[in-house]
């Protein structure tokens, strides 16, 4: 508990050092302006030559300023940082962000410092993030050290990690563009002091979140029954999606001249993942899209997958992908056939999947009415990619809009059950599918792949979850 208290500082704090602060337009200038800009914080910045920044008052030392420090911030060149770090604890500052690069992701003389700044941190009982990272954002109270507009991003329950700062902030950016809800995002860079375990064990119980994803290049050396009991315990109160990269003996070196981390064995970290309960991804869309799924969807009640679409050859991609992954889709009770039969063309298929082609536009909410009240289903993926034409000015000039709410009302009598869109193709029809369906927390994915995909990992979650209880 007492490393969660710690932890939760660099989330909240009420009183932060910039050190290296400064008003040119260059690194850490974003955040700089940022804090000293709140109202729900004191922020000081700290610069050895200046007298004021951004009209603040500056100090020369974080020892001179007249107030603990709950949280340093590091902008100052590597070099300066032991000594930022000593006068740091004499301060007393317990927490600190390093988010300067030039440490041991870069050669042995970095390699030492950042050594040093870890001996200090030790010796006086302080808790170190980074270095070369872009630290934190915490959604509920908008602090972030990384420069974003945090004001553009949707609070939500999703918390990524990640060692490196950059993708950090294009999953940032990619959440902005996509109203994607967050919670926190961690980047942990070098992880010269606190890692993806601490990281864990405090969202572990933190209420904000409901999903963590993992983008991890290595684990610390010693580290390994550590990240194998936090992982255990963490996936059994909230799931845990990880990409990792580092595979390949090229992906391997290229971890290690990027945050100084070793990659390990790539087979022997897939098998310890297996066993955790942890959900492995291979891409930045699929993690992306598994979160989305996982975030807002129940997990299934019962193993029958069941698809209803308006394209044959997609409905039979996604079939190959699930059988690849081991999913069965469902049996229809004869009575779900039998509704479906009264309403549909002739010409269509009511074997799952349920392909309507063009008659979605007029039956497919009895059909979803049917599919959804059938006890064999335990997941529905709907794929609903019809052509552009229908909705052009020049061609029929269709509002699709008002056909995905009665989907929606339709899906919104089934709390219980879990539902995917999967929608590409012109855009005006992904938008009006994203507008619907999105916003009311019904998930879009683009990918038929990584809809299935999603669908495989929600099952072997759920797997996991009912036999961790037997055991």
């Amino acid at each position: 508990m007492q490393k969660e208290a710690n932890m939760d500082v660099f989330f909240n704090p009420k009183t932060v050092a910039i050190i290296g602060a400064s008003e040119k337009l260059r690194f850490g200038y974003f955040v700089t302006k940022s804090l000293l800009s709140r109202t729900d914080l004191k922020a000081y910045p700290v610069h050895i030559k200046a007298d004021t920044v951004m009209g603040v008052k500056a100090y020369r030392s974080v020892k001179d300023i007249p107030d603990s420090v709950d949280l340093a911030l590091f902008i100052v060149p590597s070099q300066a940082a032991p000594s930022a770090m000593r006068d740091c604890a004499e301060k007393g500052v317990k927490h600190v962000i390093v988010l300067s690069a030039g440490f041991a992701e870069v050669d042995e003389v970095g390699e030492e410092r950042q050594r040093e700044i870890v001996e200090i941190a030790r010796k006086n009982g302080m808790r170190v993030i980074g270095p070369n990272c872009v630290g934190v954002t915490n959604l509920s109270n908008r602090f972030t050290t990384a420069d974003i507009d945090v004001n553009s991003l949707k609070e939500g329950n999703v918390a990524f990690i990640a060692q490196s700062g950059v993708f950090g902030t294009v999953i940032i950016d990619w959440a902005a563009a996509n109203n994607f809800g967050l919670s926190k995002i961690i980047t942990l860079g070098n992880k010269c002091d606190v890692d993806e375990i601490d990281v864990l064990n405090y969202l572990e119980n933190d209420d904000e979140t409901r999903v963590i994803c993992l983008y991890l290049e290595g684990i610390k050396e010693g580290r390994g029954r550590d990240f194998i009991e936090t992982f255990r315990r963490v996936t059994r109160k909230k799931p845990v999606i990880v990409l990792k990269s580092g595979r390949t003996s090229a992906g391997a070196r290229a971890v290690r001249s990027h945050t100084g981390s070793i990659a390990g064995n790539d087979r022997v970290f897939d098998a310890v993942l297996k066993q955790t309960g942890a959900i492995r991804v291979d891409s930045v869309e699929e993690l992306l899209d598994t979160a989305k799924v996982l975030a807002t969807q129940p997990l299934p009640e019962t193993d029958g997958v069941a698809i209803l679409t308006n394209s044959g050859s997609l409905a039979a991609m996604t079939c190959d992908e699930l059988e690849n992954l081991g999913m069965k889709l469902a049996t229809f009770e004869a009575e779900t056939t039998e509704k479906m039969k009264k309403v549909v063309p002739y010409w269509t298929s009511v074997k799952n999947p349920v392909d309507i082609g063009p008659a979605m536009l007029q039956v497919g909410p009895q059909v979803l009415e049917a599919v959804l009240e059938d006890r064999n289903v335990g997941c529905l993926l709907i794929i609903t990619s019809p052509p552009g034409m229908l909705v052009k000015p020049y061609g029929m000039g269709l509002d699709l809009v008002p056909f995905y709410k009665l989907y929606k009302r339709v899906i919104d009598k089934h709390p219980e059950k879990t539902v995917i869109v999967s929608s590409f193709g012109d855009q005006d029809i992904v938008r009006a599918a994203r507008e619907v369906f999105e916003e009311a927390g019904i998930p879009l994915i683009h990918s038929v792949r990584n809809a299935a995909r999603a669908i495989a990992a929600l099952y072997r979650y759920k797997k996991y979850l009912d036999s961790s209880k037997n055991h």
